[in-house]
């Protein structure tokens, strides 16, 4: 943001500002979601799944953030409940191949559907160019973050 010193009460308040922002958008979508009886663990898991069909469980504990052993756990669970399938991956006899199945795609479209009108009620009276340049600048915020990551987190400067 052009005109902050590092040391700004804004660059202070942006990561807190972030995390309560996101903790009020889960909350919200948890409330949406309550009548379809799925964990907010449960929803993450189907909605990202149904963002990356076919995905591994190495490559959807990368994207939730969890354990491989925590998202293996889960998908066993959601297996026997009937929500995904487990595939054995062709190049390795240890992976699998996860998907939704039926029961699961109608869910995942609520979700899609529940998660945008969601989007449309937090942004609403943000107006379209306002709107790009918050995720433009989000989007350099997560570049810079994945770089420090990359660089043993040294400064990018």
């Amino acid at each position: 943001m052009p005109g902050l010193r590092p040391s700004s009460a804004t660059d202070r308040n942006l990561a807190s500002l972030l995390a309560e922002v996101n903790r009020l958008a889960r909350r919200e979508f948890d409330r949406r979601v309550r009548h379809l009886d799925l964990t907010r663990a449960q929803w993450l898991f189907l909605f990202h799944l149904g963002r990356k069909p076919g995905a591994t469980q190495s490559e959807l504990a990368e994207l939730l953030q969890m354990e491989r052993i925590s998202v293996s756990r889960q998908a066993g669970r959601l297996e026997k409940a009937g929500w995904i399938e487990r595939r054995n991956h062709a190049a390795d006899g240890r992976a699998y191949h996860l998907s939704l199945t039926r029961r699961a795609e109608k869910i995942f479209a609520k979700l899609e559907t529940l998660a945008g009108e969601l989007r449309a009620d937090y942004l609403r009276g943000l107006p379209p160019p306002r709107r790009t340049a918050l995720l433009d600048d989000l989007a350099h915020i997560k570049a810079n973050l994945l770089r420090l990551q990359a660089n043993g987190h040294h400064s990018l400067s």
